[in-house]
């Protein structure tokens, strides 16, 4: 029995977010040292995330700085503006980040990662592809002497034009983490 050409996509969509959902479990257990709550919006368009960051892969001490690599393992709920028609989505995602800590509680953060959405339509808004790319440039600090931190992020989605329309979609993230130590 061959599946209907319409559900070859819904398919490869849900084999691909359930390998990403693996890594990412696989990830965060093991070596999870931060959980982080994200929460932003931009021209009307919200984004409410989960993500756990994993302890440093690698750092490189440059004395009074340092410059460190981890993996970031999120789920989370995009919704388009309020009126519009479209359910919101699940996305997941997986995304190496670069730490530049220029004081000891403070960093800038980059990350450029794989992220599936549960589909292509957010609010009247197509993405075309549920497969997208995340990127993220960011500012982050940890309260001292607590485990917890604040930061503000921009997380850009696109598919990199592997197929049209490719609008893209940007959030404003404010930033909430706890680190298990």
């Amino acid at each position: 029995m061959n599946p209907s050409p319409r559900l070859l996509p819904v398919w490869r969509t849900a084999a691909l977010g359930a390998v990403l959902a693996c890594g990412l479990l696989a990830a965060a257990p093991s070596r999870a040292s931060e959980l982080s709550l994200l929460a932003g919006s931009f021209d009307g368009y919200h984004n409410l995330t989960a993500a756990w960051q994993s302890d440093p892969l690698w750092v490189h001490d440059f004395g009074s700085h340092r410059l460190d690599l981890s993996l970031e393992a999120s789920v989370g709920r995009v919704f388009g503006p309020a009126g519009k028609p479209g359910s919101p989505l699940w996305h997941v995602g997986l995304t190496p980040f670069l730490r530049w800590w220029f004081t000891q509680d403070t960093a800038l953060e980059a990350g450029i990662g794989a992220n599936v959405f549960s589909g292509t339509y957010i609010g009247s808004k197509t993405i075309a592809t549920a497969y997208q790319f995340g990127d993220s440039l960011g500012l982050f600090h940890r309260l001292q002497g607590t485990p917890w931190g604040l930061g503000l992020r921009f997380t850009h989605y696109s598919n990199a034009d592997i197929k049209r329309p490719n609008p893209g979609q940007n959030y404003l993230q404010l930033r909430l983490s706890y680190e298990f130590r």
